[in-house]
C-alpha cells in the first residue's frame, strides 16, 4: 500500500499520510503533508459523484518527494505562491 495518498479539500489537490491520518471522509478535517488542517466535502471524492478538479498542492507535493525519499533533483523548489 501507498504510504501517501491524495485527496480533494479546501480548493486544492492535498496529500496525506496512511499511517498516522484515517481514510479521510467528507466532513472530517484531517491535516495534510503541508500541515494545513483541510475538511474535504462530499463534492471532494470522486467515489461520491464528485469531480478532482482541483490544482495541486505544491507544498504537499513537496513534502511527499521529501518523506519518500526522492533525488534532490526530483524535488523541485517551491512555487513562490505555494
Amino acid at each position: 500500500m501507498t504510504r501517501f495518498r491524495w485527496q480533494q479539500a479546501n480548493g486544492r489537490r492535498h496529500a496525506y499520510d496512511t499511517g498516522t491520518t484515517a481514510i479521510p471522509h467528507p466532513g472530517v478535517v484531517f491535516t495534510a503533508l503541508c500541515g494545513k488542517e483541510v475538511t474535504p466535502r462530499e463534492r471532494d471524492f470522486v467515489e461520491l459523484s464528485g469531480c478532482c478538479y482541483a490544482p495541486t498542492c505544491w507544498r504537499c507535493d513537496h513534502e511527499w518527494r521529501v518523506r519518500d525519499g526522492f533525488p534532490p533533483e526530483e524535488i523541485p523548489p517551491l512555487p513562490e505562491n505555494a
